[in-house]
């Protein structure tokens, strides 16, 4: 995934947070609705400045916009694999308790 499309994803999911439309970002940025569109469909991409006003209208570091696992589908997309891992142990753990408990009922 390029720096450019984290960014992106990164602006939809805290864009969508805040519950802004892009036209509303837009307006706070003092940018039109096309302004967020464009940055969301990779036609161009913003300034440092327009960046830094970005993050501080979502109440955010802008370094978060560049950050892969700042959102969860990034964060997913990136880890995949550890997170199923991760999730595999879990339950395996839990099965392994119900197991035991079980057998221990069954046993007295």
């Amino acid at each position: 995934m390029s720096l450019q499309d984290v960014f992106i994803e990164n602006l939809r999911f805290f864009r969508k947070k805040k519950d802004l439309t892009q036209n509303e970002l837009g307006m706070a940025i003092d940018k039109s609705f096309n302004y967020i569109n464009g940055i969301e469909q990779k036609k161009f991409f913003p300034q440092v400045e327009v960046i830094e006003q970005i993050a501080d209208i979502l109440e955010i570091k802008p370094a978060l916009l560049f950050d892969e696992n700042a959102c969860l589908e990034n964060s997913l997309k990136n880890n995949k694999e550890d997170f199923k891992n991760e999730i595999v142990e879990k339950l395996h753990g839990l099965i392994k308790e119900d197991i035991a408990r079980e057998i221990e009922r069954v046993l007295g």
